[in-house]
C-alpha cells in the first residue's frame, strides 16, 4: 500500500510538474517579431547610355526588373535577348533597366550589335552601392524584381532563365 501511494504521489508530482512547466513554458517563449519592413527600391540616379541621366522615382505602376550586368560578362550578355524580349511582350506593364558595371564605350557597342532597346544605365561607383544595398558584394549577373508598389519581391545572383521570368510574370501581373 506504501508502495503504491509512492507511486501514485510520484506520478501526481510529475503530472503536474509537467503541466506547470508546459503552461510556463508557453507563455515565456519568445513570439515571433513581426516580419521587417519590406525592401524597397530606393530613390537613384544614374547616367545612360546615351547621355542622359535617369531617375528612378520617373517609374511608377509597373513591374521593375533591374539587371546588373556587363559587357565582358558571358552570362550576362546571354540573358540580355531575354530581357529585351521580356520588355517588348509586356510593354506597358514591366519596366526592364540595364545597369552596365563597365565602360561607356564597350556598353554602347554591345548595344548597337544586340539591340538592346531597354533603358540602359552606366555606371561603376553608382551600380556598386546599388548593387551593396541589396546584399550583393559585386556578383554578376544579378537581376532584381519589384513589384508595382516598388517592393523587392525576387531577387538572382546568376543567368536567368525564361522559367525565371515566367514564374516572376505569372507572381505579379
Amino acid at each position: 500500500m506504501r508502495k503504491r501511494r509512492m507511486i501514485l504521489g510520484a506520478l501526481i508530482g510529475g503530472a503536474t510538474t509537467g503541466a506547470v512547466g508546459f503552461f510556463l513554458g508557453k507563455n515565456l517563449t519568445p513570439r515571433p517579431e513581426p516580419l521587417a519592413q519590406a525592401v524597397r527600391l530606393p530613390p537613384f540616379s544614374m547616367p545612360t547610355s546615351s547621355g542622359g541621366l535617369f531617375h528612378s522615382d520617373t517609374i511608377s505602376d509597373r513591374v521593375i526588373i533591374i539587371n546588373f550586368w556587363a559587357t565582358w560578362c558571358a552570362p550576362c550578355r546571354r540573358e540580355i535577348p531575354l530581357l529585351i524580349a521580356t520588355q517588348a511582350i509586356h510593354k506597358g506593364s514591366i519596366t526592364v533597366i540595364g545597369i552596365a558595371i563597365d565602360e561607356l564605350e564597350a556598353v554602347q557597342i554591345f548595344e548597337d550589335e544586340i539591340g538592346l532597346d531597354y533603358t540602359s544605365l552606366v555606371g561603376k561607383t553608382p551600380a556598386f552601392a546599388l548593387l551593396e544595398k541589396f546584399g550583393n558584394a559585386g556578383q554578376l549577373p544579378f537581376t532584381l524584381v519589384f513589384d508595382k508598389r516598388r517592393n523587392l519581391r525576387f531577387k538572382k545572383t546568376g543567368e536567368i532563365t525564361a522559367g525565371d521570368i515566367d514564374d516572376w510574370v505569372n507572381a505579379l501581373l
